[in-house]
């Protein structure tokens, strides 16, 4: 749809200038969450933030590399051939959202082992809504991309591409971008009004992996695009959600047992 954008005389893909603002608004909502703390408690949230926020990079990027290891391995010979080109079709595009938000879970994890700060519940608490914002605004980067694109439509909804890069042009497509964008902003405003009110971080991740993750199986239905990965008529992405509805069930119901016990 629109996928570069030029600033200042050059071309910026779309893509990586709207994760970047949704991370800017997620470092804004965590300011806002953290105010009134003092200092150095408002910096340990923020350095948890960074952690998680490498661990996203990193998990979503292997998992991506699983689901191209076919071709990985094929084009290894690239790699002494010529790096930079396979080092730009392998590391320069290519993320899985699942693989990011297990990352990022890792990555909070570790912060919190490292340095022996705040329970994981506590981190959770107030910088677990930042996941679903940020995804929301890398959903929209996809579609004014083209990639992540949904099944050819004759209905209403249907969207035809004329310059991506990615998706076929001149077709109307399903925006199932626009469909799980909105999806995660209406999940980012039930996690953040829930955290406010004082929702436990685990029992607030359970709630939001057991919306997510059946919705993100259905969803994966009406997309057109081949490139994220299958395993027999599932895809990488409907495979994981399977576990993680039933992860996201574990923690609700844990949680509740140890409310209960307290009582």
């Amino acid at each position: 749809m629109l996928p570069y954008l030029t600033i200042f005389g050059r071309q910026l893909p779309t893509y990586g200038i709207l994760a970047a603002l949704g991370v800017l608004l997620a470092l804004l909502y965590l300011k806002l969450r953290t105010r009134g703390l003092p200092g150095p408690e408002e910096a340990d949230f923020q350095l948890a933030f960074l952690f998680a926020g490498l661990g996203a990079a990193v998990g979503a990027k292997l998992l991506y590399l699983l689901t191209v290891l076919p071709e990985l391995i094929r084009d290894l010979p690239l790699l002494g051939e010529e790096p930079l080109t396979f080092l730009h079709t392998y590391l320069s595009g290519g993320f899985v959202f699942y693989g990011g938000l297990y990352g990022a879970l890792a990555g909070l994890w570790l912060y919190g082992r490292v340095s022996r700060g705040k329970s994981m519940d506590a981190y959770l608490n107030r910088l677990f809504p930042c996941f679903p914002l940020v995804h929301a605004l890398g959903r929209v980067g996809c579609f004014c991309a083209g990639c992540c694109y949904g099944r050819v439509t004759d209905s209403a909804l249907g969207v035809a591409f004329h310059v991506s890069p990615n998706a076929p042009n001149g077709i109307p497509l399903l925006p199932v971008q626009l469909f799980g964008a909105g999806f995660e902003l209406a999940l980012f405003a039930l996690c953040a009004g829930l955290a406010r009110r004082g929702m436990g971080g685990r029992r607030l991740l359970g709630l939001y992996l057991l919306l997510y993750a059946p919705a993100r199986f259905l969803l994966e239905f009406f997309r057109g695009d081949a490139a994220r990965g299958f395993v027999g008529a599932l895809s990488v992405s409907q495979l994981i959600s399977i576990p993680t509805a039933l992860l996201g069930l574990w923690l609700l119901w844990r949680c509740r047992g140890a409310e209960q016990m307290k009582t």
